[in-house]
């Protein structure tokens, strides 16, 4: 315990906490008017006390993840990617999924609900490293050693696009794809591979209306204002609002019913009326420092596994925070997906501080292996 004491990445571990602790402040500031007026909420610090529990959680999950060896992480992957995969059926299968604003994401587990597709991250982000790992001597053979794990990741994207969920669909695509990238396919494979997954992307908008419904509100939001256009309308208005400096924490006039998930998909609105453009800066900044400290990591692995990984995880964290920040900002649709961190949420909150705690243990092998390598 001392050892690992000593190698902790403290500039990660800061990172993690100040944009925790900015989560938890602003998930009572954007809630509580909101819990207020729920008649079936009796406490208006309701979102804030279950936050606070998850953070605790959170952070016990996180010294576990960093305390346990990441190279073990290989023994229970097959586990992982079957658990995942079942966990995704059992979700569609009504009676069992829960179903909230027309989407069936959740399994109820007690009091709290869970969302298997946040597992399904963790899964394809060590699966796709292991994998990538064993195949170095076959990446130049897209049969053998490219494609196989693909087909795997096809089926899990076909069945998390069915709850639907293309931002948590994407973003897994999206991190996957950069382990490939960091582990050294041809480059005319990874265009192919991208062209095909920006092909896909594409058709699969089209061929929803609902999804053609968000395209077209987010370039034209005021084209049907109380309609799909709503949301977008009011992030817009709430970001203008605060100026460089904000309007004050808690003032925020937007989350007072006109906002809809102010809490959730869309905290980072009231992070801009309440806190201004600086509010914004900040937390912009630190999502680009917790990037190039997870890059540097990955660059100071002590294996290939640990390396893709580093970047599996860290590109995971920077894709979900990037989709989030677009979609509130107007620059692409709308897709539910949270801010890492930030956002009030369970099961993505717990995802995320296993990932960070996968993350430090690989920061803390590295730092013991360059200890041993100058002694």
């Amino acid at each position: 315990m001392k050892k690992h004491l000593k190698h902790i990445d403290y500039p990660l571990f800061s990172t993690i906490l100040i944009l925790a602790t900015l989560g938890l402040v602003m998930v009572y500031s954007a809630s509580f008017v909101y819990a207020g007026m729920d008649p079936n909420i009796d406490n208006s610090s309701h979102y804030f006390e279950r936050q606070r529990i998850w953070l605790l959680l959170g952070f016990i999950v996180f010294i576990i993840a960093s305390l346990f060896s990441y190279r073990r992480l290989g023994y229970f992957i097959k586990f992982m990617v079957i658990a995942s995969i079942v966990l995704l059926i059992l979700v569609l299968i009504p009676g069992i999924g829960v179903e909230r604003n027309f989407a069936q994401r959740w399994l109820s587990v007690g009091p709290f609900l869970v969302q298997p597709s946040e597992l399904a991250k963790v899964a394809f982000i060590i699966y796709f490293a292991k994998v990538y790992t064993n195949k170095q001597d076959k990446l130049d053979q897209f049969g053998q050693g490219v494609l196989p794990p693909l087909i795997v990741l096809g089926g899990v994207f076909a069945l998390i696009l069915l709850q639907p969920d293309l931002g948590t669909a994407a973003s897994i695509i999206m991190a996957c794809g950069m382990i490939l990238l960091f582990a050294g396919i041809r480059f005319h494979h990874l265009v192919f591979l991208g062209t095909i997954a920006i092909g896909s992307m594409f058709a699969l908008i089209v061929s929803a209306e609902y999804r053609m419904d968000r395209l077209t509100s987010f370039t034209n939001p005021f084209a049907d204002p109380s309609g799909e256009g709503y949301q977008l309308i009011h992030s817009l208005i709430a970001i203008a609002s605060g100026n460089v400096t904000g309007v004050g924490l808690a003032n925020s006039v937007q989350k007072s019913g006109f906002l809809p998930e102010a809490h959730t998909d869309f905290i980072m609105s009231v992070i801009a009326e309440e806190l201004g453009m600086l509010g914004v800066i900040l937390v912009i900044g630190l999502y680009v420092f917790f990037m190039f400290r997870g890059i540097l990591i990955a660059k100071r692995s002590p294996d290939q596994f640990g390396r893709l990984l580093a970047y599996g995880i860290t590109f995971q964290i920077i894709t979900q925070a990037m989709i989030n920040l677009a979609a509130v900002s107007g620059l692409m649709p709308i897709t539910g997906i949270t801010l890492p961190l930030i956002s009030y949420g369970g099961s993505s909150l717990l995802i995320t501080f296993l990932l960070l705690g996968i993350l430090m243990n690989i920061a803390i092998k590295g730092h013991i292996n360059r200890r041993v390598d100058y002694a």
